[in-house]
């Protein structure tokens, strides 16, 4: 058995089993076409021997590491160019991995860590992109005419010690530098719990080692942060009805702490699933009157021993300064900077005011009950804390976020004595609000909005935002996820998922929609379709906002089991739809449906959404509405008819006027009866899609009227899902 060191590239074709799923043999002779035509000479040109190929994959030995790289780079430059030749379906794509590590040698074989090692970073390398071990990056960085990306260490199965890991970056703006070090979350597969919590979790403020999970398909990243959760204080006041403020205590710890740099915090929805918990050492929060003390514990939960504790007394009045001190010596006895108030400011969205902060911490106590009965308390004590203090930029943000959810349907509405449009309207005005002194909370819900405004660079510019000003939150990751599935970087997407796990690790029904969404949107239909199961609409809602991903995965999952060509399961997902159809008051679902609630920044997205729900027998139009193919226009037919013209018609259903101008750019003015507004709009496929500020999004049909006249401006009519419109081009 010889042993020595050498250069080891792996390189594995992406979406491999799929592709022979459709298309068996075709895919087999492109493999063996691009090995031959491409990969031997290659690897002859640069000195490499082929030592065998592995289904779909290939294992290369270099005696030079910088021929290795070389290699792999002019190999993905060529199969970029290739492909882009190639229709979409025919382009086989592939991820490779380079190490330079001791290997063994049998025969023509080679195995051995040199050899583990390339195959870990191919996992990490994206489509079409290299990735490479630190003994390559060290013998190569500054050999080659490319740049580098840093991804920090990544511990990796069957290795004991962390690997580095870097990306090639083949943009001649970064030759010959290296980006670093940026730490890219791993991607998160459906099959792996995440149960680690109560493993690890022992104490009061306690040192958290950071869950991790291993398989097969990801490298999990090592996060060397001091780890710490902040478990929920209790309540030692005379009055139980004070639970608030020990909640309020922890909530405002976790958010401070987790601006400490080098520190790790878990979020508060991990935390408080250990309220109330005899067994674990909690700290404590009394106030008699106006005298406030509050008990805090730093406890080694690798060891359960105290590592600090500390009493803070005081008055109420000095509440602020109390947690100013408990985050001080916190950071002072972990041996952290800590970054001081003029580096970062206070907290954003924060106030200043005791009282406003009291009714803050009232509010967001029945907030988080997700009862709609609770929330109504809720938007009482958050009004009042906004009365006190017009800037506090947290409770307008809360106020917003309430309404918004409450316009959503009539009978949420209801519940707030308004109207949808009343609902709408107090939205937009606690967000303009909010938007005056924003806070991680409004950040959140900005980056929705864009994200329904098919805005989602934007909103990922916003998530980031929210994550930079409270990194202990996982809905400010979830954010994140989802603007970037909708952006088009799906595989970006999971991986903040997985950032997400590691500060909350239980998965909501929100979580797993993501999850499929993002798997779905890579034309992973199978695991798409573990995911959404996973959500398990039929169980028991546990959150207000299960009703969303109950709603949404179904839809995703009818299209899912479209294309893997399952009818039946398709059938029966569409009846487990029916109920949620009821509640938001919708007779059937379409395909314009999906595309108002899918804005994907880019339309092969969204046409995978509509193409399996026309597979499962999902209606692209409302009931009742069935033009004959040659009265329906395409969508240059739209373009010719509508951009760069007015448009003047009525509602057919309420007979308000109906007037139109669009601009050649998709710049649209709109009036309907009374409202009016400005927006955008473009074509997707051949539906018209527009955006108003005040009313979202929209897509419709365009139909020839065969029996309509100019003089009655009825030639044309537009379908949308809830509206239907006659009109004729006037200019």
């Amino acid at each position: 058995m010889e042993r020595r060191l050498a250069a080891v590239l792996i390189a594995d074709v992406v979406g491999y089993t799929r592709m022979s799923e459709v298309d068996e043999e075709g895919t087999r002779v492109r493999f063996h076409a691009d090995l031959h035509e491409l990969f031997e000479p290659k690897i002859a040109t640069h000195h490499g021997r082929l030592v065998k190929t592995m289904g779909d994959g290939v294992l290369v030995e270099f005696h030079g590491v910088v021929d290795a790289v070389h290699c792999a780079v002019e190999l993905q430059q060529e199969k970029a160019e290739r492909n882009a030749a190639l229709p979409p379906e025919q382009r086989m794509v592939f991820r490779i991995g380079v190490n330079l590590g001791d290997i063994i040698v049998e025969g023509e074989d080679i195995h051995g860590d040199g050899v583990n090692i390339a195959d870990r970073m191919q996992v990490l390398a994206e489509p079409g992109g290299i990735a490479i071990s630190g003994t390559t990056y060290d013998q190569v960085r500054s050999k080659l005419a490319v740049g580098y990306l840093a991804l920090d260490e990544r511990r990796v199965k069957n290795i004991a010690e962390p690997i580095r890991v870097y990306r090639v970056v083949l943009d001649p703006a970064v030759e010959r530098s290296t980006i670093g070090a940026t730490r890219t979350p791993r991607a998160w597969a459906v099959p792996v719990a995440a149960m680690g919590i109560a493993v690890f979790l022992l104490a009061g403020l306690a040192w958290w080692q950071p869950w991790q999970a291993e398989n097969d398909a990801s490298v999990a990243a090592v996060d060397t942060r001091r780890s710490l959760v902040v478990l929920p204080f209790d309540n030692l006041s005379d009055s139980k009805e004070q639970g608030y403020l020990a909640d309020g205590i922890t909530e405002d710890l976790t958010t401070e702490l987790a601006r400490i740099p080098g520190l790790f915090v878990i979020s508060r929805n991990a935390a408080f699933t250990f309220k109330n918990k005899s067994s674990l050492p909690e700290g404590s929060v009394r106030r008699a009157g106006a005298e406030m003390r509050i008990n805090a514990k730093l406890i080694d939960s690798t060891t359960n021993g105290n590592v600090w504790a500390e009493r803070f007394d005081g008055e109420w009045s000095e509440v602020f300064e109390l947690q100013d001190r408990m985050v001080g010596e916190i950071a002072t006895a972990l041996k952290l900077r800590l970054v001081t108030s003029h580096q970062v400011g206070p907290s954003a969205g924060g106030t200043s005011n005791l009282a406003a902060y009291e009714a803050y911490l009232r509010g967001r106590e029945l907030e988080l009950r997700e009862r709609p009965e609770d929330w109504v308390e809720a938007v009482k004590y958050y009004e009042q804390a906004l009365a006190l203090d017009r800037a506090f930029g947290n409770a307008a943000a809360a106020l917003a976020w309430i309404y918004r959810e409450a316009h959503w349907t009539e009978a949420r509405s209801k519940v707030f004595g308004l109207s949808q449009d009343e609902a709408r309207s107090k939205a937009d005005a606690y967000f303009t609000q909010a938007a005056k002194n924003p806070s991680p909370g409004y950040y959140t819900l900005l980056a929705g909005k864009l994200k329904m405004m098919q805005k989602s660079d934007e909103a990922i510019a916003a998530a980031e935002r929210a994550i930079a000003l409270d990194a202990s939150d996982p809905s400010s990751y979830e954010s994140l996820s989802s603007a970037m599935i909708f952006n088009g970087r799906a595989e970006n997407g999971l991986g903040y998922l997985d950032a997400a796990a590691r500060v909350d690790p239980a998965w909501s029904r929100e979580r797993y929609y993501l999850a499929g969404l993002a798997y779905f949107s890579m034309d992973r239909f199978e695991e798409a379709v573990v995911a959404f199961e996973k959500i398990a609409p039929e169980s028991k809602e546990t959150s207000y906002w299960d009703f969303w991903a109950n709603y949404n995965g179904l839809v995703l999952l009818i299209s899912a089991y479209g294309h893997l060509g399952r009818h039946a399961y398709a059938a029966a997902a569409r009846e487990r739809l029916k109920p949620y159809l009821a509640q938001a008051q919708e007779p059937e679902y379409t395909g314009l449906m999906a595309a108002v609630e899918f804005p994907f920044k880019n339309y092969v997205d969204l046409e995978r959404v509509l193409v399996g729900l026309r597979k499962a027998g999902v209606p692209d139009l409302p009931e009742g509405f069935s033009p004959k193919p040659e009265d329906r226009l395409d969508g240059d037919a739209i373009r010719a008819l509508l951009f760069g013209h007015e448009i003047q018609g009525r509602n057919i259903e309420t007979g308000e006027a109906y007037r139109r101008v669009t601009a050649p750019d998709g710049t649209t003015v709109i009036t309907v009866g009374e409202w009016s507004d400005q927006g955008s709009s473009k074509i997707e496929g051949d539906m018209l899609c527009s955006i108003y500020p005040t009313r979202w999004r929209f897509c419709g049909v365009i139909v020839r009227n065969r029996d309509g006249t100019f003089a009655q401006m009825n030639e044309y009519r537009l379908i949308l899902q809830w509206d239907r419109f006659e009109f004729s081009m006037v200019k």
